[in-house]
């Protein structure tokens, strides 16, 4: 991941004093005396009801004792000053395993501590190196003897509090807080960068057992794979697979067997570091697909617990363990971190929509108010240069098509993908789906072959790899406006970007040595589609462009819309047919009887009440000229009868009568 980055300047050192800071910031916030970014009101200060609770005792942290905010100092042969991790504590110098890339090390003297130099040397020494050197005794004068020894300070230069954790003094979770924890979120991973084995899990909290291949691929899944990225904050989630953790969705469902994450990924220029770099990232890991909610959860937490700490870390567990248990389709209140968050909890098979939520469309905050199941920006934001094609890459959806999504980063990349699985709600997607893929992931070698792909299956990518070793694939799709970049690696700004300002960009633009690859937005695919784009629909949306009204979260809100109801009207012959499938229901009789079976399912039945009644949906004009040798309606249901997606569909339609005849046959219901 070596690259030309934007020289940031590094901040000046700074002098705190000198305490158990880590405790101290668990006193301040367990107590409400501490306050980042609203959190004055103390850990799971709001219930789940919008209620206030008291502040935290001190059993609820632990056990553990806290101390006034500067307790009695240690005391030191000569009064001197002190680098150190301000998230450890002062006796505790040990380094966790892979936990040091942030500072040069050197041997150490017997005597001193390589970690305290003396700042009263008349000869300073750079902030940027520490070693300890003997220092001579101050002179007993007049002035100095009235005066108390200065206090010890902490020289902090680029700090990461973040490092050095002991996982014994952090707060330990009752069981039934951990139980209640653990029905929206599993936990959270740190992940660092080991400038000798790369990707390296730090810690876990709370902690929990995770396999090899689980760890693995979560450490590879929490770095960008790729070699050219802004310096900054990045937002994105990834699906893995669970090889034996207890903590995945089980049963037939297309949720079983993964994990999903959300990842907050900082990088920033750091000269303290060999490499160059600060990279680091904290992972959400939950078991539910819960895109809108826990990107924004991770959105929050990722800059104050780089901030403050640790902290942060245990007061967002303690705010998620006062939640009520998620309930489908309903709608909570969830304060996290000084915020208040009202979120709608998707049902299976029902697009969430604007229409159906209790929202207020008109006074709508999407930062706030949120819809669980849809990503941050949505299709609009991410397909907008593009909208043509939807309807192409509807119909590949439909069908379970083999696809991969090229993005120039991991935040459009993920939800680009996201957005395309929900392209066909309230058909479920049947097939395995990566919103980021990498070439480190476990899978790779069973996804990535010279083979034809196989099918129900999307991988979302960024590294440049990817365009040779899946250029077989049939379907290809192009999304996110490319930056520019400086020959330092810096973004260049949007009016000297041509291609943030043109959908169709020039061939010669990409050639050039400050671009990342090649890339154009736009779908390469072998299938010709059948289905006609609303023309008028399109555009709607080129009018709100020019006019920047109405705001992105109408317009993507509208856009699916439209492609609900398509897929709505495509489900239309298939509903119809399946209703005959079902047994009449008998007179109301006080006896009991078993329930009848639900009648199979025969493409041929099928296909002659299709040419009956026709179908809803648009095809085009081209279609139904006398010269077409194939009829575009029979193909196209023919081939979804043939995917995946059918039989996800057919398996959830004949489940839900199944139960609407069983309760009519149920003794319950005959008295």
């Amino acid at each position: 991941m070596e690259s030309d980055l934007s020289l940031v300047k590094p901040s000046s050192p700074r002098l705190i004093p000198h305490a158990n800071h880590s405790r101290y910031l668990n006193y301040g916030v367990s107590h409400g005396i501490m306050s980042h970014g609203g959190i004055g009101s103390g850990i799971g200060s709001h219930s789940s009801n919008g209620s206030h609770g008291s502040p935290q005792s001190i059993k609820d942290f632990g056990g553990r004792s806290p101390r006034p905010p500067f307790g009695r100092m240690p005391s030191h042969t000569n009064a001197g000053f002190q680098e150190a991790d301000i998230s450890d504590s002062p006796a505790d110098l040990s380094l966790r395993k892979q936990a040091s890339t942030s500072s040069l090390q050197f041997n150490h003297h017997p005597g001193y501590c390589n970690s305290q130099p003396d700042l009263l040397n008349k000869n300073p020494i750079s902030p940027a190196l520490s070693f300890s050197i003997p220092s001579p005794p101050l002179p007993i004068t007049s002035a100095t003897s009235l005066l108390p020894p200065p206090p010890p300070l902490l020289l902090v230069h680029d700090l990461d509090i973040t490092e050095n954790q002991d996982d014994t003094k952090m707060l330990q979770l009752e069981p039934d807080d951990l139980a209640r924890f653990r029905k929206w979120v599993i936990g959270f991973c740190v992940v660092n960068f080991d400038l000798e084995i790369g990707q390296a899990l730090d810690y876990v909290y709370p902690p929990m057992e995770l396999s090899p291949d689980e760890e693995k691929n979560i450490c590879f899944s929490a770095f960008p794979d790729s070699n050219v990225f802004e310096v900054g904050d990045q937002v994105y989630s990834v699906r893995v697979r669970a090889s034996n953790s207890g903590f995945a969705v089980s049963g037939p469902t297309t949720n079983a067997g993964f994990l999903y994450g959300y990842v907050f990924f900082r990088q920033k220029k750091d000269p303290s570091i060999r490499r160059g770099y600060f990279q680091k990232s904290i992972v959400l890991l939950s078991q539910h697909p819960w895109t809108g909610l826990f990107s924004r959860l991770i959105g929050i937490l990722g800059p104050a617990y780089f901030e403050s700490g640790q902290p942060m870390l245990e007061a967002a567990c303690m705010n998620i363990a006062n939640w009520l248990s998620p309930v489908e389709g309903q709608v909570f209140d969830l304060p996290f971190l000084g915020n208040l968050l009202q979120v709608e909890l998707h049902q299976p098979f029902k697009p969430q929509l604007l229409e159906t939520t209790p929202f207020d469309m008109n006074k709508l905050q999407p930062d706030l108010q949120i819809m669980a199941s849809l990503p941050i920006r949505g299709l609009y934001n991410h397909f907008k240069d593009i909208l043509p094609d939807l309807w192409l890459l509807w119909e590949l959806m439909l069908l379970a098509e083999p696809l991969v999504v090229f993005a120039p980063d991991p935040t459009v990349c993920s939800e680009a993908v996201v957005s395309l699985v929900d392209l066909i709600n309230p058909i479920p997607y049947c097939g395995d789906y990566r919103p980021y893929f990498t070439i480190q992931d476990t899978d790779f070698k069973y996804f990535i072959t010279k083979n034809k792909p196989a099918s129900n299956l999307i991988l979302g990518v960024t590294n440049p790899y990817f365009h040779t070793a899946i250029e077989h694939w049939p379907h290809i799709v192009r999304v996110g406006r490319q930056q520019l970049r400086k020959p330092d690696g810096t973004p260049m700004t949007a009016h000297n970007s041509p291609l943030n300002s043109s959908r169709k960009a020039k061939p010669g633009l990409s050639s050039k040595p400050n671009t990342t690859f090649d890339f154009v937005q736009g779908v390469t695919s072998k299938r010709k589609a059948v289905i006609a784009k609303d023309r008028d629909l399109l555009r709607m949306f080129a009018e709100a462009e020019l006019r920047q009204y109405p705001p992105d979260w109408v317009l993507n809100n509208m856009l699916r819309r439209h492609f609900v109801d398509l897929t709505e009207k495509f489900l239309v012959p298939l509903n119809r047919y399946f209703s005959t499938l079902i047994p009449v229901a008998s007179p109301m009789t006080t006896e009991v009887r078993p329930a009848p079976r639900l009648k199979p399912f025969q493409t041929d039945q099928f296909m002659k009440s299709l040419k009956e009644h026709g179908p809803q949906l648009p095809f085009k004009s081209t279609f139904k000229t006398r010269t077409s040798t194939t009829d575009p309606t029979k193909e196209l249901y023919s081939q979804f009868l043939k995917c995946g997606n059918f039989a996800t569909w057919l398996q959830h339609r004949t489940t839900e009568a199944q139960v609407e005849i069983n309760k009519q046959y149920s003794p319950s219901f005959c008295s």
